[in-house]
């Protein structure tokens, strides 16, 4: 399989969102409305929700796609697709995201992952707030956060829309990648060299399309690999979120790895 030809599969798997041209909206008549994310806990919303304040850059990338960015009034600093997500005020990073900001959003639901302080949902429930958390680690649990969120806010149809797109892509690439034999290995970098461990939902993404994850035996689903094992890895790809690749370059040339780095990986992928 081509090297260009792995990064289109592996971009239509690894948490991207193909959303439709049509704009599906919320109907006040169906609420209130009650779901469970992913943990087991019901959350329940009176009415169409006015203001949406976003933890994890996935749940900002679901409430876009879905048609609901215009409520979308808080997101963190990671949270940098699509590109409209930018205009939208930041609250701080999804570990430490500042209470008080996320307050004067005046939220009618918090979206949040796993990672979420016990102490601000605490606060935020006393609140009143409605929090909703979501912790997909496969292509199945993406499917149930599209169409449950979607459900909760009002963007139930947008939202199947949604997954029913992911799904004929799925199909699309499975046709494509019948006849592979050998698979391409890949490192993912999130910044830093933090990639995607085992059991996460870039990692079995990447099984889904016969791509081998040179993370995979990492201790944590969140790993952060050492340059020299990288390099001693040798992926046959390298997947980054930097942009461009003179990012990339400028990145590792200014990092502490990046003499290490630089002179052998990016060579390589150039």
């Amino acid at each position: 399989m081509k090297k260009a030809t792995l990064f289109v599969a592996t971009a239509a798997l690894l948490g991207t969102i193909w959303v439709s041209g049509a704009t599906v909206f919320a109907e006040a008549d169906t609420f209130p409305v009650t779901v469970t994310d992913d943990f087991g806990n019901e959350v329940t919303l009176e009415k169409v929700p006015e203001s949406i304040v976003s933890l994890a850059p996935v749940n900002t990338e679901i409430l876009f796609a879905i048609g609901a960015g215009d409520s979308v009034t808080g997101r963190t600093d990671y949270c940098n697709y699509p590109e409209e997500a930018a205009d939208v005020d930041s609250i701080g990073t999804y570990t430490e995201p500042n209470l008080e900001l996320i307050l004067s959003k005046s939220p009618d639901l918090v979206v949040a992952s796993s990672y979420i302080d016990d102490s601000i949902r605490q606060q935020l429930e006393e609140n009143g707030t409605a929090i909703f958390v979501t912790n997909a680690n496969d292509l199945e649990g993406a499917e149930y956060d599209l169409e449950t969120l979607g459900k909760l806010i009002g963007h139930e149809a947008d939202a199947e829309e949604v997954v029913k797109n992911m799904e004929d892509q799925l199909a699309d690439l499975n046709a494509e990648l019948e006849n592979v034999e050998t698979e391409k290995s890949a490192f993912i970098d999130l910044g830093s060299l933090y990639s995607a461990g085992p059991d996460s939902l870039l990692d079995n993404s990447m099984k889904l399309i016969k791509v081998t994850n040179v993370a995979a035996d990492a201790d944590s689903a969140w790993p952060q690999l050492s340059a020299e094992a990288v390099v001693e890895a040798n992926p046959d790809v390298y997947i980054s979120l930097f942009p461009t690749l003179e990012d990339v370059k400028a990145t590792a040339g200014n990092s502490e790895w990046g003499q290490f780095f630089a002179p052998t990986f990016i060579k390589k992928i150039s």
